[in-house]
């Protein structure tokens, strides 16, 4: 009997875990003004981000087209938007700039976690936090980079991008 009591007090602790709603904040990010709380996201999401993050450092833009919607938009820390056609034409031409100038950019990723507004009906916002170091002859300067993308499908829809300068002492 002792037995049959500490089974079913193990039964109903495990289910209640598994039933637990672990939804925390909030959002009013919504086209019809109601509020959603934010779910643990995937890691299929930031193993996408993952794969932008490896793509651009290995400079392979055509590979970005894999990952990106057809209609994707990135939104840069100035406010402007672009496409990714866009996105890939200035790395092209800064890549260009760095060269003949020999200077580097380096993004080294920190982090990433995925949020989900809604695990019933798709799409994940992953932030990552980049740490980047602009290296040339006479200047130097670090910044940090929070990139917000947003992914349906396994494709990234936006990115938008905040920087902060870093004070390199």
């Amino acid at each position: 009997m002792k037995n049959l009591f500490y089974l079913l007090a193990i039964t109903t602790l495990f289910f209640s875990c598994e039933n637990q709603d672990r939804s925390v904040g909030f959002t009013n990010w919504t086209d019809d003004g109601t509020q959603y709380k934010y779910h643990l996201g995937t890691e299929a999401s930031v193993n996408i981000v993952k794969s932008f993050d490896k793509v651009v450092g290995e400079k392979n833009y055509d590979e970005l087209r894999s990952i990106f919607s057809d209609t994707a938009v990135i939104t840069y820390q100035n406010g402007y938007d672009s496409s990714l056609q866009d996105f890939i034409d200035m790395n092209l031409g800064r890549d260009s700039m760095l060269l003949a100038t020999n200077a580097t950019l380096k993004w080294d990723l920190q982090r990433a976690f995925s949020v989900d507004l809604d695990p019933k009906s798709g799409g994940e916002h992953v932030c990552a936090s980049y740490l980047a170091k602009y290296q040339g002859e006479e200047e130097t300067n670090t910044f940090n980079a929070n990139l917000w993308f947003y992914i349906i499908d396994g494709k990234i829809i936006t990115v938008n991008q905040y920087n902060q300068d870093v004070i390199d002492e």
